[in-house]
């Protein structure tokens, strides 16, 4: 991790550590989490736990805000025995029936899945490890289950079965203990590094090396309902925070080529881009989610370099003293499945600083001269290349 996150998060961590002692022993403990991303807030969750249950509510912001409640009964050692997810309808009365609601009754080694929506019922099973926790994506009061029982169990790593609710398949997921106050929980797809008490409580939460780069934290209360009909209010008026990286293409015909990129958009959101949301020295997908892709009908020449017709995807290296660009013949992945070995080549690119900060990633393909200069911009960095078409 680096510097800044670790800061942050021990200041989370300790300002959440106080409020921790205030839980009552024994009975029902309340808390809730703020997940933010940079200078936005993703979602917002409050929860209730009791040795035999926990309750929860949940509303997330992008693309557009879902507010739904979730409860689980609790067996022994924190085993789950049922799992429950319901969205009610926007403005109805607490009692009325859901929108929709999902009920995943766990039996053994299986686990059976009800999902309702109006008159239409679904059922589906599924096997899973004995002892599996149910997770729902978004909600984290559900991994604190796993945090405890990690801190529980004593041993330096403890692999938990889990299913996430809407999921066709279990996954398992590893915690190793790194201390008494930090745990490394490893998902199906991100490395969670987790402050937690010495119950296992999780007092905060980084994401570094995920897609989003999460920062969660650990609050008294929140008025998760009243929340979500702020948002929900915001998107009726064409306000709603969208996707946090939505995917753009770029078309230019320069020189008798034509030219194609497509790539995720990530925003600056408050973040020091360079050297910290975006390392110095490792490669970078170079935008967000899928891996940027770019297609030529023609032979591009980048100095001495030439980069056949066809489609490769599209990487970087950014440096303090330096950026190279580089063209990887694997195409159709994750932006995190960089294999360096399939790579076609490698460009230096120029590198000046930008008057004012650009607030979203942006890829140009512009005309100079008889070619042409393909342009990355974002935050107050510029990185570009030129290239001539054969």
């Amino acid at each position: 991790m680096r510097r800044v996150p670790f800061a942050v998060l021990a200041v989370l961590a300790a300002l959440a550590a106080a409020a921790v002692p205030a839980l009552a022993q024994g009975g029902p403990e309340s808390a809730a989490f703020v997940v933010r991303l940079g200078s936005d807030t993703l979602s917002v969750e409050s929860f209730t736990r009791t040795a035999t249950r926990l309750e929860g509510e949940l509303a997330t912001h992008s693309p557009r805000t879902v507010y739904l409640r979730y409860t689980a009964d609790l067996g022994l050692n924190g085993s789950v025995t049922r799992f429950v997810v319901t969205i009610p309808r926007p403005g109805a009365a607490a009692a009325a029936p859901p929108m929709e609601s999902r009920v995943a009754s766990f039996t053994g080694d299986s686990i059976r899945i009800e999902r309702r929506r109006g008159d239409t019922i679904q059922t589906t099973s599924v096997a899973v490890g004995l002892g599996a926790v149910p997770l729902l994506g978004g909600a984290y009061a559900p991994y604190e289950l796993l945090t405890m029982r990690a801190m529980r169990a004593r041993h330096d790593s403890t692999a938990v079965p889990t299913y996430s609710v809407g999921a066709s398949a279990p996954f398992t997921v590893v915690l190793r203990r790194l201390g008494r106050d930090s745990v490394l929980m490893r998902t199906q797809f991100t490395p969670f590094r987790v402050r937690v008490d010495r119950a296992g409580r999780i007092l905060a939460l980084h994401a570094p090396g995920s897609t989003q780069q999460i920062l969660l934290e650990r609050v008294p209360n929140l008025d998760v309902a009243t929340i979500a009909a702020g948002w929900a209010q915001r998107d009726a008026q064409g306000q709603a925070m969208g996707s946090l990286s939505p995917r753009d293409t770029v078309r230019a015909a320069i020189g008798g080529a034509n030219i194609l990129v497509d790539y995720g958009r990530p925003r600056k959101r408050g973040r020091d881009i360079f050297g910290n949301v975006v390392p110095w020295g490792q490669v970078w997908r170079t935008g967000a989610n899928a891996a940027t892709q770019v297609r030529s009908d023609r032979d591009l020449v980048f100095g001495s370099f030439v980069v056949p017709a066809g489609t490769y995807t599209l990487w970087t290296l950014p440096g303090p003293s330096g950026w190279q660009l580089i063209f990887n013949r694997q195409t159709g992945q994750w932006g995190t499945e960089y294999d360096p070995a399939r790579d076609l080549g490698r460009v230096p690119m120029s590198v000046s600083a930008l008057a004012e900060p650009a607030e979203v990633f942006t890829i140009g393909v512009e005309p100079r001269g008889d070619g042409g200069v393909l342009v990355l911009t974002w935050d107050r960095t510029r990185a570009l290349v030129p290239f001539t078409v054969r």
